[in-house]
């Protein structure tokens, strides 16, 4: 989002829901901020970045919209495995992980109909 604070107001108004703040630790890149909005099994994060960060010059060439399909798993290293043998590509090769612990990579948008997926393994509690 250029304007997080703008689209937290108007999503908040539309959804009936008031959003909850990410700890900037809990991203694997340094540079983003973000908020989402829980609703039973399905959460929307808006998400924005610092200047010169992948995701504020992805959103300065193409604008606003879908940046990624966040899913939740529980060994991200092992659905990489069987997620490959389906044609995704990966970012990296091997996940990143956050301050927080917790592990991700993303399929690439090329393999998947140009629609970022994330596969977010969250830290152990």
């Amino acid at each position: 989002m250029k304007d997080l604070d703008a689209a937290a107001k108007k999503y908040s108004e539309v959804l009936g829901v008031e959003p909850k703040p990410f700890n900037p630790d809990e991203f694997a890149l340094p540079g983003l901020r973000g908020i989402t909005f829980s609703m039973g099994d399905v959460a929307i994060t808006l998400v924005t970045g610092d200047p010169g960060t992948p995701t504020a010059k992805f959103l300065e060439s193409r604008g606003e919209g879908v940046f990624l399909l966040s899913l939740e798993v529980t060994d991200v290293e092992e659905d990489m495995k069987e997620i490959a043998k389906k044609g995704v590509e990966f970012v990296v090769d091997k996940p990143m992980t956050s301050k927080a612990g917790g592990k991700v990579n993303w399929g690439h948008p090329r393999s998947m109909h140009g629609v970022q997926w994330e596969f977010y393994q969250p830290p152990k509690s």
